[in-house]
């Protein structure tokens, strides 16, 4: 929970997709951004949870994103300084593809939140860094 987080307006969790939810039982994205977004005290934007359809759509140069109701979530995120929640194991180029989907709906810019587990042995937790 450092401070050094770049300031930003609206969190958004990264989605992904719904074969990973069903196999874990949850999306973990989602998960660390509710906590963030309530220790923070930041709107956290849960629309956009279904626009990565199905994992096959991989590829990278093209984006899997496909976002439905573009007015609805423009007018959420227009000149706001987005931060997408994140972990370690998604390539870089899909968070490339989101940020550019999120720029192109009218965000002022994106930075990436990416959870990283650092274990502590003497308090038996685990540490979220960015």
């Amino acid at each position: 929970m450092s401070k050094e987080f770049l300031p930003v307006d609206l969190l958004i969790p990264l989605p992904e997709p719904l074969e990973v939810t069903q196999l874990r039982g949850y999306q973990s994205n989602l998960e660390i951004a509710k906590l963030l977004s309530k220790r923070r005290k930041m709107p956290l934007l849960l629309s956009l949870l279904d626009s990565y359809p199905n994992e096959s759509t991989i590829t990278p140069a093209d984006s899997p994103f496909r976002i439905t109701s573009k007015q609805e979530i423009t007018h959420s995120i227009a000149n706001l300084r987005i931060g997408v929640v994140g972990n370690h194991m998604h390539s870089e180029y899909i968070y490339h593809h989101f940020a550019k989907e999120l720029k192109s709906l009218g965000a002022l810019w994106v930075s990436n939140w990416i959870m990283i587990r650092v274990p502590n042995k003497k308090t038996q937790t685990c540490s979220i860094l960015s």
